[in-house]
């Protein structure tokens, strides 16, 4: 079982406005009419008081909520590696959570770092039990999916696979991905695997057009396509539209959509750009390549989004189906460096068959640096997009290629107010009529240019893809904008038409304002593609995009003409000295070559920004020693960009070029014993001498505290934030209770804004304590729990023996049978020993560590007790079994009966002393009644902690938590007076309940409470303690659109709901919306918006049917609920709740084990209350009973009063169970009726 230890958050947006973001179920882009409601599902972000689950691919788990207007993570180590570390990231909304096991795998490039963006992740839809999907590469050409994926794709192209892992099977993957491995130190996967990525998601990204790039002159010169098949891969197409009869090849489905069919409207109005007739408009909208026939690879779905497995599954069909140019207006909103999987795939496939991929550049303009995948390609003919006068468009991804400075864009298109197909039933863009619609963007700009490349294949048969793409570029017209924006140029297809040489083009990369640099030669390509030799004189042009006189001698060639003899190339030296460009910004030169009727042209491009030094970060843990790892990030102080992390060298130091200015740097530093160190320096000035940043970890601060009670360590949280007047960053150090020490740097103050540190521990009574029995009397050992070994109730006396080590031949030395071993750690895995002590017939292991200082241990479960001691404790133990016999009395408990959670807050310099010692009277006793929704439900409480001078940035930062069993009671200690506490519990592995109350409690010291969680009856309804519209955890209505949030299930009194926008496994569930009597919508979950309902006065009625069957829930295992209500139009910027009445049961006599007494009487009160939480007026109510499942069912006599109605429940001895049936109306008229089975047991 995993134990959660920390908690960070991230502001998050505002519910409604996320909500009317939401993913459309019906057809994306659709416009319905006004009297026809679409039902949505609510973004994953949007709701307050809803959870997501992450499994990353260690195994670990990362829960993710939304409170408060912000977000929080939860880290849970897996479960045989409970002493797991991580590290969280937050900057703005966004959240990386990186285990510390990964660290090195992360910084030697070979794991995608999209794998720990755990908001992303959710985003993205792989979470709350979905499978993880990959991109694993290997050696091999035939490899294989490793253990414990399930392989969904071979993509050979790029020698790898696509596959799936399954959430409960990452465990048994990444053991498999690490094999043979030392996970600590370790940069390699294992044998046969070399990178894994994040199988992502992709999205999709001309009457006057297709004229401006000349195409009418090619249809005129007998030139359209014809014979060319041109594959375009995108959402699918509509092969009923006018303009694509007969234009159609083979159509293909790689989508996880049912059928190949276009019903977002993008890949209909792509092709149309490609190679439609027209016909729908008497040929005013031709296609640039009208001739040519079309493939067409749904590779992204219905709602305009794909995977990376399955557009290079599109990609490799594409290909080696015939196409000879391949048109691909889609990719990735981040800026890529060419070495994503889309992007090896265009590369790989090229060299293979020849085809040639023209790819959107993306729509993230107009910051330099945002060409996304696959456009990053090197072999990709990479399109922006220009107007209808040739100006760049704003939205246009520019280059150069982050990275490397590659020069990217290749070429540019129009790609603004396009005019082509619109697909049945899609209303992308403006449509203009029943056929056609208008949009903007690359995606638009991408199909001019295929269409085009598809002429130029036709004209000249023999021609490579590097051909043409090498004459549509040095044929390209070229435009005052700069090659980082427009490439060589908008397409110029009569140009090209007569090309018979073709140019490469080269880029200069980045230099530094202000500094010297030598000059820089590159070389440039000329290639002959004619049939007679060719003499060409060359001249050269160089000036400041956009607004710079022409610099006269900028560039210099190696020879000022070249003779080319038919078919063949030469290189020519081109040198330019980056002085020249003695201001920032970009530069394009060009290189003309004339001769012989022959003209062509070259593009080189430079960037000039503003000088960088270095910063060099040398850090030492507190032994004085290198660190194992270090995760480190530079913050600018003067804006609010997102953190840079430090590239890192394998000797444990790391350094960044950043230009002159203020910085704060902060991370973490693992050393090879277990320990870490938190720091965050404050301020760093860079001047041009550069600076060195020292983090000497032998003056950090050993973190720890003592209780007023005996415990021991459950986990400790770190939180450092700083504030300046453009930034807010935070880090926050996730640990164990071990490993090995936990420390934090001190710092000096902030020169201005503030510093923040929360220190948040857990601690737990003993779960198991010791009594040695030894020569000099009685002594209590210090002991230490060992995760994953048997937790039980009671005492037990072993006899000790001193198995040394554990190893075969220890125990065959030494019989262990019946007796507690005494094992010393450090020489072989623990499972492995544990293991083998179970195998011997041991009662229990004792390990004795290498020093006094206790460590977290942890095993796989085993069905022993096991614990830690000090290595002088256990050496005495040692010595006195060598003698005699030693028995040592163990006293267990299997829920600890108290905890600990203490929050040390401090504002300013980060101090030296971290040491924490509490006083009984800082804190609230909070008692907890934990029932159990089945037996043996293993638990985790999640407690966490808003310390009331934390730093906004975080807010809700820190918070730990311990395992906990249900069925039972434990004492809570939490730090009152200055902390806001909010709890949630999970049951095996699920968060399966949660406070929603947006306004989380603040105890007073000595004050003493109770909570109940999972008290019968469970039910669906809203929050009791939460009945603020604002915060999204109650229905409500804003003008005609209802946002519908209620959980699938809530305790007796509906204190605590659990998140109901997703289900469990074993889980079902089915809402429905009627009005009138009609239905207008339905979905899996009742966490819905229905937008567009009539605005006039109208009776509805939801229904929301849930069941679970599994292993951790017997109770409450069917229920149906309906509720009925008036609404109308709610005017102004209003939201007001949805007046659905809601039913509290309070069943007296329960047991912790949701159950009751057989033959006898006990009392059940069920009160309704309005929405906003006042009590009902009732108007009638009822309640009946099964004793049989359902089977029948008699009404109760009740008493209703007011509000409520009480009855008695007599179950017979040897019932099923108790199910229960109610109705309400209220005076408004609004009702409920909800049945729930077998609600609790009868015993």
């Amino acid at each position: 079982m995993r134990r959660p230890l920390i908690r960070a958050s991230v502001p998050a947006v505002a519910a409604l406005a996320a909500i009317m973001v939401a993913g459309v179920l019906s057809p994306a882009g659709a416009s319905p009419a006004a009297d026809d409601p679409v039902l949505q599902a609510v973004k994953p972000s949007a709701v307050a008081g809803n959870s997501h689950t992450v499994r990353l691919i260690t195994g670990d788990t990362v829960v993710v909520t939304q409170r408060g207007g912000q977000r929080h993570a939860t880290f849970y180590p897996d479960s045989d590696n409970p002493s797991a570390s991580a590290q969280i990231l937050q900057h703005g909304k966004d959240i990386t959570v990186v285990p510390l096991e990964a660290r090195p795998l992360l910084d030697a490039g070979v794991l995608d770092p999209r794998l720990f963006e755990v908001g992303d992740l959710i985003d993205q839809g792989y979470a709350d039990g979905a499978a993880l999907p990959l991109i694993v590469q290997g050696y091999d050409a035939k490899a294989a999916a490793p253990t414990g994926a399930e392989q969904t794709r071979r993509l050979p192209g790029i020698r790898a696979v696509a596959a799936r892992v399954k959430p409960g099977k990452a465990q048994r993957f990444w053991a498999g991905l690490r094999s043979g491995k030392d996970g600590a130190t370790a940069r390699k996967l294992a044998d046969g695997t070399r990178k894994v990525w994040l199988d992502g998601k992709v999205t999709a990204l001309l009457d006057r057009s297709v004229p401006q790039i000349g195409a009418p002159t090619a249809w005129a010169a007998g030139y359209d396509g014809a014979g060319v098949k041109v594959a375009v891969l995108d959402t699918g197409v509509d092969a009923t539209h006018p303009d694509l009869a007969g234009r159609l090849g083979e159509v293909r489905n790689f989508s996880t959509s049912a059928d190949a069919v276009d019903r977002h409207g993008h890949g209909t109005h792509v092709a149309s750009t490609v190679g439609g007739s027209g016909a729908a408009s008497d040929g005013k909208n031709k296609g640039v390549a009208p001739g040519a026939k079309l493939l067409v690879g749904k590779v992204l779905g219905d709602n305009g989004s794909g995977t990376d497995s399955g557009v290079i599954a599109g990609m490799e069909w594409a290909a080696r189906s015939g196409a000879k140019v391949v048109s691909m207006s889609l990719g990735k909103a981040s800026p890529d460096n060419g070495s994503d999987p889309t992007s090896l795939a265009a590369n790989a496939l090229t060299a293979e068959t020849g085809a040639l991929f023209v790819i959107a550049a993306g729509n993230t303009g107009p910051d330099a640096t945002t060409i996304g995948s696959p456009g990053s390609a090197d072999a990709a003919l990479t399109v922006a997009a220009v107007d209808r006068q040739d100006k760049i468009a704003s939205f246009s991804s520019r280059g150069p290629r982050a990275g490397d400075n590659m020069l990217k864009p290749d070429i540019a298109a129009p790609g603004v107010n396009i005019v082509a197909a619109r697909a049945a039933g899609t209303s992308m863009g403006s449509p203009v009529n029943e056929h056609y619609t208008a949009a903007s963007g690359t995606s638009m700009a991408t199909p001019h240019v295929a269409g085009a490349a598809a002429i130029l294949s036709q004209q000249h048969p023999d021609w490579s893809a590097a051909d043409i793409k090498g004459a549509l570029m040095s044929s390209a017209k070229v435009l005052p904008d700069g090659a980082f924006a427009e490439g060589s140029g908008r397409v110029d297809l009569p140009s090209a038409l007569s090309a018979t040489v073709s140019a490469t083009n080269a880029s200069f990369g980045r230099y530094a304002q202000g500094t010297t640099a030598d000059p820089v030669t590159r070389t440039v390509t000329f290639h002959n593609l004619g049939d007679e030799a060719v003499t060409l004189g060359l001249t050269t042009a160089f000036s400041r995009d956009g607004d710079g006189p022409e610099i006269p001698g900028a560039l210099s060639l190696g020879s000022d003409s070249i003779t080319l003899p038919a078919g063949d190339s030469q290189q020519v030296a081109v040198t330019v000295d980056p002085d020249v460009a003695a201001t920032g910004g970009t530069y394009t030169g060009t290189i003309s070559a004339t001769g012989g009727g022959v003209t062509a042209h070259a593009t080189v491009a430079l960037a000039r920004d503003l000088p960088t030094y270095k910063l060099d970060f040398r850090p030492t843990m507190p032994d004085g020693s290198a660190p194992m790892a270090i995760s480190a990030h530079y913050y600018d102080l003067r804006s609010n960009k997102p953190p840079v992390k430090l590239s890192t060298r394998p000797d444990g130091t790391g350094s960044a070029q950043v230009r002159a200015g203020r910085y704060s740097v902060s991370g973490h530093l693992f050393g090879k014993d277990g320990s870490s160190v938190t720091f965050m320096v404050p301020d760093v000035t860079v001047t041009d001498r550069g600076v060195t940043v020292a983090v000497d970890g032998r003056k950090a601060a050993l973190i720890k505290a003592k209780a007023p009670q005996p415990t021991e360590a459950a986990g400790v949280s770190v939180v450092v934030t700083r504030q300046s007047a453009e930034q807010s960053i935070g880090v926050a150090d996730i640990l164990a209770a071990g490993p090995g020490a936990q420390y934090l740097m001190p710092s000096e103050p902030a020169q201005d804004g503030e510093i923040t540190s929360t220190v948040t521990h857990a601690l737990r009574s003993r779960p198991v304590s010791a009594l040695a029995e030894l020569p000099t009397g009685k002594r209590e050992l210090t002991t230490q729990s060992i995760h994953g070994t048997l937790r039980f109730d009671g005492n037990r006396t072993l006899t000790v023996v001193d198995a040394k080590t554990g190893s075969v031949a220890d125990l065959g030395a030494h019989d262990v049978t019946g007796k507690l071993a005494l094992i010393r750690t450090g020489t072989e895995d623990l499972n492995t020993v544990v293991r083998r002590l179970v195998s011997a017939g041991a009662s229990g292991v004792m390990f004795v560590g290498a020093s006094d200082t206790l460590k977290a241990l942890g095993v796989q479960k085993t069905g022993i007790p096991g614990f830690s001691v000090p290595k002088s404790e256990g050496d005495a133990v040692a010595a006195a079994a060598a003698d005699q016999t030693v028995r040592i009395r163990l006293t267990g408990e299997r829920t600890s009966s108290y905890s600990y959670q203490l929050v040390a807050g401090r504002k300013g310099a980060i101090s030296a002393d971290q040491t924490y010692t509490a006083q009984q009277s800082e804190f609230a006793e909070v008692r907890l009644q934990q029932y159990s929704p089945a037996p043996n439900s293993d638990t985790e409480l999640y407690s966490q902690a808003a310390w009331a001078g934390q730093s906004t940035v975080t807010g809700w930062a820190t918070g730990l938590a311990g395992e906990t069993h249900l069925g039972s009671t434990q004492r809570a200690y939490l730090q009152a007076a200055d902390t806001i506490w909010s709890r949630s519990m999970l049951i095996s592995g699920w968060l399966s309940a949660q406070t929603t109350d947006s306004t989380p409690v603040r105890y007073q010291p000595g004050e003493r409470t109770t909570q109940h969680w999972f008290r019968p009856v469970l039910h669906s309804a809203t929050s009791a303690s939460n009945t603020d519209p604002a915060t999204g955890s109650q229905p409500y209505r804003t003008k005609d659109d209802m946002v519908v949030a209620i959980p699938k299930y809530a305790d007796g009194r509906s204190g605590f709901t659990e998140y109901g926008g997703r289900n469990a496994d074993g889980d079902y569930s089915q809402f429905r919306a009627y009005r009138n009597g009609t239905l207008i919508g339905s979905g899996p979950h009742a966490w819905v918006v229905i937008k567009g309902v009539a605005p006039e006065p109208s009776r509805y009625r939801f229904e929301l049917d849930t069941k679970r069957s599994n292993m951790w829930w017997s109770v409450s295992t069917e229920q149906h609920t309906a509720w009925t209500f008036s609404s109308e139009h709610v005017p102004g910027e209003e939201r007001k709740q949805l007046p659905l009445l809601q039913a509290d049961y309070d069943l007296a006599d329960v047991d912790l084990r949701s159950g009751v007494t057989g033959g006898e009487d006990h009392e059940l009160e069920v009160a309704f209350r309005d929405p906003d939480g006042s009590r009902a007026a009732l108007v009638e109510a009822s309640v009946d009973v099964s004793y049989d499942d359902g089977a029948t069912w008699r009404t109760l006599p009740a008493a209703v009063d007011g509000s409520a109605v009480t009855t008695m429940v007599h179950a017979p001895e040897g019932a099923k169970g108790i199910s229960l049936r109610i109705h309400g109306e209220n005076s408004a008229g609004s009702t409920i009726d909800q049945t729930v089975m077998h609600a609790v047991h009868v015993r």
